[in-house]
């Protein structure tokens, strides 16, 4: 190799470590520099000026600062999040809470704190996960005897501090997240029931033990003479049986009961009576009864007719009759509120009731048409029509 190759190659090294030096410099610029985390605001561009100091998993939100392009992990209370890293800029960064990041109603300890970290660094932000407000579905049954026990259902009941019946504190027995029972005072109570937590206090639309648009209950004559019901042959028992759950109620306890749509001994009704409902339609009320079935329940249907301005509109109750309860059957823990919205009472062309005022009958029939039953062990009580 001549002098002029040898320095062709050694300027083609250097040339070369040049361009590597410069390529190299020019990519620590590149790099971010320290992140930091300035504000927390909704994602909702109606409310883009407002800052976020706290929040609920779940939320969508859009964490704000400097050098927050190249971000590679988020995290709520030491929980990762998963995010779209192209949605983001060098000073914004949108991200969704976690549904199941812990919150201090789950962990006391929590940290409190969002943190990002990118490849320039990591920025904490001081930031609560809050936990909704809770959520009250229902009573397992409306209807409790003195010193029986309330079953409150319902979600996000954390760190419950009081169950009230009107101003009444009872006892707590057990609380979940989703369920709450309580023990009644001894003696007879109706009123609001109130349920409060660390996140927010909700109650009920309802009284407990109430008789808002009762219809029929055994205790109270549902005809211009006195008697319980106008007719049919369904037993009703005593209020003094160690089962009854609010007075008097009706009860079939039988065996081999034939395959038949209709018995006189599984029938109560009452004739054109008033029973003083408020006025509304069928879409702004419930139809509400207590039920207690003894024995797992898996044929046969409650026929619930309820007449109208002279037109009749009918519904099965059948629980039984769905693949939760294929296998065991239907039964309840003890009395059971049944709920079902009044709309799904239809008369022969579909209709639904205009008015609940006009409501002047009240059929009740047990019965089944298709197959024998070996043995049923229900009672029902306290038919009524509410506002939802």
């Amino acid at each position: 190799m001549n002098f002029k190759n040898i320095y062709k190659t050694a300027l083609g090294l250097c040339l070369a470590a040049g361009m590597l030096l410069s390529f190299q410099s020019c990519n620590d610029d590149d790099v971010d520099g320290a992140p930091a985390i300035t504000n927390v605001r909704l994602l909702d561009p109606t409310k883009a000026d407002s800052s976020l100091n706290a929040a609920e998993p779940g939320s969508l939100i859009v964490i704000q600062g400097q050098n927050l392009g190249s971000v590679m992990k988020v995290y709520f209370n030491d929980f990762e999040a998963t995010f779209n890293a192209a949605l983001g800029s060098n000073s914004n960064l949108v991200v969704t809470i976690p549904a199941n990041a812990p919150t201090k109603a789950v962990d006391a300890n929590v940290s409190n704190k969002i943190k990002v970290q990118t490849r320039g660094g990591e920025a904490t932000y001081d930031f609560v996960l809050s936990a909704p407000t809770p959520v009250l579905t229902g009573l397992y049954s409306e209807f409790v005897k003195p010193g029986g026990t309330l079953v409150i259902n319902g979600d996000y009941f954390y760190n419950i501090k009081s169950v009230k019946v009107g101003a009444t504190n009872l006892q707590i027995l057990s609380t979940t997240v989703k369920q709450i029972t309580a023990k009644m005072p001894a003696t007879a109570v109706s009123d609001i029931v109130t349920v409060e937590g660390e996140f927010g206090s909700v109650k009920t639309a309802f009284k407990v033990n109430g008789m808002e648009g009762h219809m029929v209950n055994f205790d109270v004559p549902a005809t211009t003479w006195g008697a319980e019901v106008c007719w049919g042959g369904a037993p009703i028992v005593p209020a003094t049986d160690a089962n009854a759950i609010s007075g008097k109620y009706s009860r079939i306890k039988q065996t081999k009961l034939p395959a038949t749509g209709y018995a006189d001994a599984w029938v109560f009704s009452t004739c054109s009576f008033d029973f003083k409902l408020a006025a509304g339609p069928a879409a702004e009320r419930q139809f509400k009864f207590e039920h207690n079935i003894a024995e797992p329940w898996k044929a046969g249907k409650y026929e619930i007719t309820i007449t109208a301005g002279g037109t009749e509109f009918v519904y099965a109750f059948q629980p039984w009759n769905s693949t939760e309860f294929t296998a065991t059957g239907y039964q309840t823990n003890g009395w059971r509120t049944a709920v079902i919205e009044l709309s799904e009472f239809k008369s022969a062309s579909g209709g639904t009731i205009a008015d609940a005022s006009k409501v002047s009958d009240l059929k009740v029939s047990f019965g089944s048409a298709d197959v024998a039953i070996a043995s049923f062990n229900g009672s029902v009580d306290n038919f009524r029509i509410v506002k939802k």
